[in-house]
């Protein structure tokens, strides 16, 4: 493929941001990366950050040639000459290979990778030249035959021949990074007609075993398109996507979401996961957290979406989910707890209880406090004066007490900036019956759930077994499902062990016996409790190390249970209680 330089005439934008053009050439089977590309900016450009993992092999400031060196203070930073106002380059690379890795795994994988069956570039690797934390991007993309490709933006144009796939793509709005995706795609599509009359398209780019569902895709992401485009404000881009990844991805990007091809099999994933996606291109993609003072988005969308899934199906399911939220809560020890300014995303099981859960309820708590339609003129006016702005908690206090005609700054202040809640004892649980607060329940009122020791900040590791496979399976395991660095102490415990020697060591720690309802059953089982003293423990059983290394990818998804009974790697039993109980004599009473 011919290897040129797109000469684009931009617009004029609000913002004064860096303009940058890029011609992406990338062969999956080979791996290899080529870009070319113009970076200019009404201002003097200083440098720019592209990873050490990119070679630059020409480099003009201003269209003088000048030596591509890079700052030796910060690897990933080229200087430029002063007065810089317009950057030409080439760079190149060879990508990492796409491996099979688990959900975990994704979120911390930062290296852009390549494969015939799925490429992803993250933003977080750096693979693009970047000057300013905002700025606008045209992207030309060339992708061999047999694949297809995209990032976020408006399709500008499309070819495909026998020659290879080729498109360009426009991001016209203040965008803060770029993620590009490819792949052995079938694309399938249909218009939509947004609530104000303007026209988009809605798109599936899945892989070939996966086109079956693409028309159920796209009618519930059309349906949740205008769902949002009636509560909020019109959809902002000319195109919507839902993308297949080769690895367990769940990722919302502007414009598109980019699924696992295993997770789209899911049969519930249209009805809770997809709209969430959807949404974010309202909160989080449209309107910018100001990751200084907390990332409010998340809670927001998780409110608006999954919480709001829940009201629909009835009171009993969403209810439910909010005693859910607080049961996750409750196993926060009270010193690990932390305020809403100081999420901003979802690195551990901490920050996830307080950054969508708490959240959730703190904006479920203010359409209690001022009503559903000033609710909904907050979310409104929000979008109106923050579109494809940064915004804070402090702007959505602005929002919301201007649609509620009354000041909210005492609320916004107790639940965003503090980090403590409100304890009931039992005989005031009566003040909040139906669970619409956020408070500290005594875990000793609620069944033990997993969460209680994979979140613990400290957690003992105890291996009931002198067996070295399965010691190693075992050290393997707490390291996927645990938190915690420190694995010698602390007053939670994670037992693991083949079943024979599991039981051994219950009766001679004076732990209740493995739960006869979870005897025989699979290859391993999963239960939590609590001991005399009220401290929780863990226990995972398996019939061999392979049962317990088969454990790896699934368990720790699942820390809101009680127990559980694997297959291999599979739950094919879940709950929260079991018939009888699970601790020890002097442990909680039966909720």
């Amino acid at each position: 493929m011919k290897f040129w330089l797109l000469l684009l005439v931009w617009p004029v934008f609000a913002w004064a941001v860096p303009q940058l053009e890029l011609n992406i050439q990338l062969d999956p089977a080979s791996r290899h990366f080529a870009a070319s590309g113009v970076l200019r900016d009404v201002r003097d450009l200083s440098g720019f950050h592209l990873s050490r993992d990119f070679e630059v092999t020409e480099l003009k400031a201003n269209g003088v040639s000048i030596p591509p060196r890079r700052r030796l203070a910060s690897a990933d930073f080229f200087s430029l000459p002063s007065g810089t106002r317009r950057v030409e380059l080439r760079y190149r690379a060879k990508l990492a290979p796409t491996l099979s890795l688990d959900h975990r795994q994704v979120l911390r994988q930062r290296a852009a990778t390549a494969s015939p069956e799925g490429s992803f570039l993250p933003a977080s690797s750096g693979w693009y030249p970047r000057a300013a934390e905002f700025f606008h991007y045209r992207l030309t993309l060339e992708l061999p035959a047999g694949q297809k490709g995209l990032v976020a933006g408006n399709l500008k144009s499309e070819q495909q021949t026998a020659d290879g796939y080729r498109a360009e793509f426009d991001f016209p709005h203040p965008a803060d990074g770029i993620d590009l995706m490819a792949g052995p795609y079938v694309v399938r599509e249909q218009p939509l007609t947004l609530p104000a009359g303007r026209r988009i398209v809605v798109r599936t780019w899945f892989h070939p075993e996966l086109t079956e569902l693409a028309a159920a895709y796209l009618d519930d992401s059309a349906r949740y398109l205008m769902r949002y485009s009636r509560l909020i404000g019109d959809y902002p881009f000319e195109i919507f996507s839902v993308v297949s990844s080769p690895t367990p991805t769940g990722f919302g990007m502007p414009s598109l979401t980019y699924l696992g091809r295993e997770v789209i099999k899911l049969p519930f994933i249209r009805a809770t996961s997809l709209g969430h996606e959807v949404l974010h291109n309202w909160w989080g993609n449209g309107v910018y957290p100001d990751w200084d003072s907390g990332n409010w988005s998340e809670g927001l969308t998780t409110f608006l979406a999954d919480y709001a899934y829940k009201e629909e199906e009835g009171e009993t399911a969403a209810r439910e989910m909010r005693i859910g939220w607080l049961r996750d809560y409750a196993a926060v020890p009270p010193g690990a707890d932390m305020a809403l300014k100081d999420f901003t995303s979802r690195h551990h099981g901490i920050a996830s209880v307080i950054g969508y859960n708490k959240a959730a309820m703190v904006f479920l708590m203010l359409r209690d406090r001022i009503g559903q339609e000033a609710f909904e003129r907050g979310l409104q006016l929000l979008w109106a004066q923050k579109r494809f702005q940064v915004a804070s908690w402090s702007d959505l206090e602005v929002a919301f007490s201007a649609a509620s005609g009354r000041s909210q700054a005492t609320f916004f202040r107790q639940w965003v900036n503090q980090a403590s809640a409100p304890t009931f004892s039992a005989d005031e649980i009566a003040r909040d019956s139906d669970y619409r607060l956020w408070r500290r329940i005594d875990p000793a009122q609620l069944p033990p759930i997993l969460r209680e020791v994979f979140i613990a900040p400290k957690v003992r590791l105890i291996v009931a077994d002198t067996d070295a496979e399965v010691r190693q399976a075992a050290n393997a395991l707490a390291a996927r499902v645990l938190d915690a660095k420190d694995m010698s102490g602390g007053n939670a415990r994670l037992i693991i062990g083949r079943d024979t020697t599991i039981e051994r060591w219950l009766a001679d720690n004076a732990l209740p016996p493995p739960p006869a309802a979870l005897r025989g059953k699979g290859s391993a089982r999963v239960w939590a409790g609590r001991d005399g003293s009220g401290k929780p423990y863990v226990v995972v059983s398996g019939r061999d190390a392979a049962a317990l290394a088969a454990l790896q990818r699934g368990l720790p998804h699942y820390g809101k249970q009680g127990w559980l009974v694997f297959e291999g790697g599979r739950a094919s039993e879940k709950g929260l209680e079991l018939p009888g109980s699970l601790t020890a004599p002097g442990g909680r009473p039966s909720h």
